[in-house]
């Protein structure tokens, strides 16, 4: 089974409600144990909109991941993010 990336990429409006989001996705997440594959660190923009914090998490399958993303305690993180930040976010199914 190939695994599941969830790639984000985030410009922050709000840092204290960000804080908040955060906290609450990192509570949603930890039940389906990603590895965490790059967080934010050094980048370079090459194309397109530029973000400043920048994510992967590996997740076990594609199923995996998106069952987080649309998972009711990461929907209520979600509703954080929205006024915290700005951003794009993409599952994509690894080539395993």
């Amino acid at each position: 089974m190939s695994k599941g990336y969830l790639i984000a990429h985030l410009t922050v409006t709000n840092a204290d409600l960000y804080a908040e989001y955060g906290k609450a996705a990192e509570a949603a997440v930890k039940p389906f144990n990603p590895k965490i594959v790059a967080w934010t660190g050094q980048y370079e923009n090459l194309e397109g909109e530029a973000h400043h914090e920048h994510m992967i998490f590996e997740f076990s399958s594609f199923a995996e991941a998106k069952r987080f993303y649309y998972s009711d305690s990461y929907q209520a993180a979600k509703k954080l993010r929205a006024q915290a930040a700005t951003g794009t976010f993409v599952l994509v199914e690894g080539v395993e």
